[in-house]
């Protein structure tokens, strides 16, 4: 009985909350007043951010100069690597495979002598023309390859070492080595 007792009990001391009307819309215009506020200040300070770099003292950022220009002052030699060959000069002579350059002594040692020869060429023509090595290379050359050249180039006393990078990306599709 005392469990009939209890649950006539609760039923009778149950509370219902009355339903009030809809509490009338909040405007936003202030709230977008004071998050534009704030987004105009965050994007000043990111933005001033970005722009303070330190720089090491004897550390300067790479420049961007186009082929054409590097090649006209007479200072430059390219080299370009494909998949199946290197070619090296303006007149893209075949020198081998990119294993090669990685395995073979002496094909490491001819392209050697010919950068050497090249670069000395630069410096007897003009004292003031420093030698540059130009690597053209496709993203997918591994970088054993590209680092390899990049030895040789220096060790050849080239002074500078530029990267090509071409904007569009089905190049080597229109080339006469991709369809070999």
């Amino acid at each position: 009985m005392s469990m009939m007792f209890k649950s006539q009990r609760s039923k009778s001391s149950r509370r219902v909350r009355r339903k009030y009307d809809d509490v009338a819309g909040l405007s936003i215009t202030s709230l977008l007043d004071v998050l534009t506020i704030i987004l105009v200040f965050l994007i000043k300070n990111v933005s001033m951010e970005a722009q303070k770099v330190t720089v090491p003292d004897n550390m300067r950022f790479p420049t961007t100069i186009t082929n054409e220009r590097l090649i006209a002052e007479g200072g430059t030699f390219v080299v370009k690597m494909y998949p199946q060959e290197i070619l090296l000069g303006t007149e893209s002579l075949s020198f081998g495979s990119l294993k090669e350059i990685v395995e073979d002594e002496t094909k490491r040692q001819q392209i050697f002598d010919f950068l050497k020869y090249e670069a000395d060429k630069i410096w007897t023509r003009d004292k003031s023309n420093q030698p540059c090595l130009l690597i053209q290379a496709d993203e997918g050359i591994p970088c054993q390859y590209v680092s390899e050249l990049v030895r040789i180039g220096t060790q050849a006393s080239f002074q500078y070492v530029y990267f090509s990078t071409l904007e569009d990306k089905e190049w080597f599709a229109r080339t006469a080595l991709a369809s070999q």
